[in-house]
Protein backbone atom coordinates (compact mmCIF):
# COMPACT_ATOMS: atom_id res chain seq x y z
CA UNK A 1 0.00 0.00 0.00
CA UNK A 2 1.11 3.19 -0.77
CA UNK A 3 0.57 6.47 1.23
CA UNK A 4 0.70 9.95 -0.57
CA UNK A 5 0.18 13.73 1.11
CA UNK A 6 -3.26 14.98 0.59
CA UNK A 7 -2.64 18.43 -1.02
CA UNK A 8 -4.61 20.93 -0.06
CA UNK A 9 -6.73 21.57 -3.64
CA UNK A 10 -7.40 17.40 -2.96
CA UNK A 11 -8.85 18.14 0.55
CA UNK A 12 -10.82 20.88 -0.60
CA UNK A 13 -12.52 18.91 -3.42
CA UNK A 14 -13.62 15.84 -0.82
CA UNK A 15 -14.55 18.41 1.68
CA UNK A 16 -16.62 19.67 -1.08
CA UNK A 17 -15.70 23.35 -1.29
CA UNK A 18 -15.00 25.31 -4.46
CA UNK A 19 -11.02 25.14 -4.97
CA UNK A 20 -11.11 28.75 -6.07
CA UNK A 21 -13.06 29.71 -2.87
CA UNK A 22 -11.32 32.16 -0.89
CA UNK A 23 -13.77 32.26 2.18
CA UNK A 24 -13.39 30.46 5.58
CA UNK A 25 -16.14 27.96 6.80
CA UNK A 26 -17.01 28.26 9.87
CA UNK A 27 -19.20 25.65 12.22
CA UNK A 28 -20.17 26.06 15.64
CA UNK A 29 -22.72 23.52 17.28
CA UNK A 30 -24.14 22.76 20.36
CA UNK A 31 -24.44 19.25 21.20
CA UNK A 32 -26.04 17.30 23.37
CA UNK A 33 -24.77 13.49 24.29
CA UNK A 34 -26.56 10.51 25.90
CA UNK A 35 -29.40 11.32 27.88
CA UNK A 36 -32.43 9.31 28.41
CA UNK A 37 -35.53 11.06 27.40
CA UNK A 38 -36.61 12.20 23.47
CA UNK A 39 -34.65 14.39 21.51
CA UNK A 40 -37.81 15.91 20.00
CA UNK A 41 -38.59 17.51 23.83
CA UNK A 42 -34.60 19.64 23.37
CA UNK A 43 -36.41 20.93 20.29
CA UNK A 44 -39.29 22.15 21.65
CA UNK A 45 -37.89 23.71 24.94
CA UNK A 46 -34.54 25.55 23.15
CA UNK A 47 -37.30 26.30 19.75
CA UNK A 48 -34.22 25.45 17.76
CA UNK A 49 -34.51 23.00 14.39
CA UNK A 50 -31.45 20.93 14.65
CA UNK A 51 -28.86 19.95 12.36
CA UNK A 52 -29.19 16.51 13.56
CA UNK A 53 -30.83 14.02 16.42
CA UNK A 54 -30.15 10.51 16.90
CA UNK A 55 -32.24 8.01 19.71
CA UNK A 56 -30.68 5.30 20.80
CA UNK A 57 -31.01 1.76 19.50
CA UNK A 58 -31.56 4.09 15.89
CA UNK A 59 -29.77 2.12 12.88
CA UNK A 60 -27.81 4.11 10.57
CA UNK A 61 -25.54 3.95 7.95
CA UNK A 62 -22.19 5.19 7.06
CA UNK A 63 -19.60 5.24 3.83
CA UNK A 64 -19.57 4.00 0.56
CA UNK A 65 -20.36 0.85 1.23
CA UNK A 66 -23.14 1.56 3.39
CA UNK A 67 -22.24 -0.23 6.76
CA UNK A 68 -25.02 -0.24 9.47
CA UNK A 69 -24.74 0.65 12.97
CA UNK A 70 -26.63 1.48 15.82
CA UNK A 71 -26.72 4.47 17.74
CA UNK A 72 -25.53 3.60 21.35
CA UNK A 73 -27.06 6.93 22.84
CA UNK A 74 -29.54 9.51 22.49
CA UNK A 75 -27.96 12.51 20.49
CA UNK A 76 -29.39 16.30 19.56
CA UNK A 77 -26.80 18.99 17.55
CA UNK A 78 -27.75 22.38 16.49
CA UNK A 79 -25.60 24.46 14.48
CA UNK A 80 -24.42 27.71 12.61
CA UNK A 81 -22.62 27.89 9.78
CA UNK A 82 -20.76 30.75 8.00
CA UNK A 83 -18.49 31.82 4.85
CA UNK A 84 -17.07 34.28 5.19
CA UNK A 85 -13.51 35.56 5.84
CA UNK A 86 -14.84 37.62 9.57
CA UNK A 87 -12.62 36.66 12.50
CA UNK A 88 -14.29 33.63 13.81
CA UNK A 89 -15.16 35.22 17.07
CA UNK A 90 -17.63 37.22 15.65
CA UNK A 91 -19.67 34.37 14.48
CA UNK A 92 -19.22 32.90 18.17
CA UNK A 93 -20.35 35.95 20.06
CA UNK A 94 -23.18 36.13 17.97
CA UNK A 95 -24.13 32.57 18.67
CA UNK A 96 -23.56 33.31 22.94
CA UNK A 97 -25.83 36.23 22.06
CA UNK A 98 -28.61 34.90 20.13
CA UNK A 99 -28.83 31.23 20.53
CA UNK A 100 -27.07 30.67 24.34
CA UNK A 101 -28.02 33.34 26.52
CA UNK A 102 -31.35 33.89 25.99
CA UNK A 103 -32.04 29.74 26.31
CA UNK A 104 -29.06 29.73 29.32
CA UNK A 105 -32.05 28.10 31.83
CA UNK A 106 -33.05 25.93 29.45
CA UNK A 107 -29.92 24.57 28.49
CA UNK A 108 -28.67 24.18 31.80
CA UNK A 109 -32.00 22.11 32.73
CA UNK A 110 -31.11 19.58 29.17
CA UNK A 111 -27.40 19.68 30.50
CA UNK A 112 -27.94 18.02 34.06
CA UNK A 113 -29.91 15.44 32.20
CA UNK A 114 -27.26 14.35 29.76
CA UNK A 115 -23.92 13.22 29.87
CA UNK A 116 -22.12 15.10 28.20
CA UNK A 117 -23.16 19.00 26.58
CA UNK A 118 -20.16 20.42 24.24
CA UNK A 119 -19.65 23.55 22.63
CA UNK A 120 -17.53 22.80 19.10
CA UNK A 121 -16.27 25.20 17.15
CA UNK A 122 -15.04 24.07 13.47
CA UNK A 123 -13.01 26.47 10.98
CA UNK A 124 -11.60 25.59 7.70
CA UNK A 125 -9.36 28.80 7.06
CA UNK A 126 -8.43 28.79 3.65
CA UNK A 127 -6.99 32.83 3.71
CA UNK A 128 -3.72 34.04 5.46
CA UNK A 129 -2.20 31.92 8.61
CA UNK A 130 -3.68 30.28 11.34
CA UNK A 131 -6.13 32.85 13.30
CA UNK A 132 -6.12 30.97 16.78
CA UNK A 133 -9.25 31.87 19.12
CA UNK A 134 -10.06 32.55 22.73
CA UNK A 135 -12.93 32.50 24.79
CA UNK A 136 -14.04 35.83 26.36
CA UNK A 137 -14.04 36.03 30.45
CA UNK A 138 -17.92 35.71 29.92
CA UNK A 139 -18.23 33.02 27.67
CA UNK A 140 -16.31 31.23 29.70
CA UNK A 141 -18.19 31.22 32.55
CA UNK A 142 -21.37 30.48 30.71
CA UNK A 143 -19.69 27.73 29.76
CA UNK A 144 -19.24 26.62 33.18
CA UNK A 145 -22.45 27.18 34.09
CA UNK A 146 -23.96 24.97 31.51
CA UNK A 147 -20.94 22.26 32.38
CA UNK A 148 -20.28 22.52 28.58
CA UNK A 149 -16.81 20.98 26.95
CA UNK A 150 -15.34 22.45 24.22
CA UNK A 151 -13.67 21.04 21.10
CA UNK A 152 -12.39 23.05 18.90
CA UNK A 153 -11.09 22.15 15.24
CA UNK A 154 -9.09 24.65 12.95
CA UNK A 155 -7.97 23.66 9.49
CA UNK A 156 -5.41 25.88 8.14
CA UNK A 157 -5.86 25.13 4.32
CA UNK A 158 -3.96 28.61 2.92
CA UNK A 159 -1.39 28.49 0.46
CA UNK A 160 0.35 31.56 2.28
Amino acid sequence: MTFEILKKKDFRKLMGTDINSQLNKNHIILRFIDFDFDPDEITKNLGLEPLSIARKGQEYFVGPKRVKKVWEFNHWDYEIKTKTNDFIGETVDLFFDEIIAPRINQIKEISQKSRITRLILVQYFYTGCNPGYGFEKEQVKILADINAEIDMDIYCLSDD
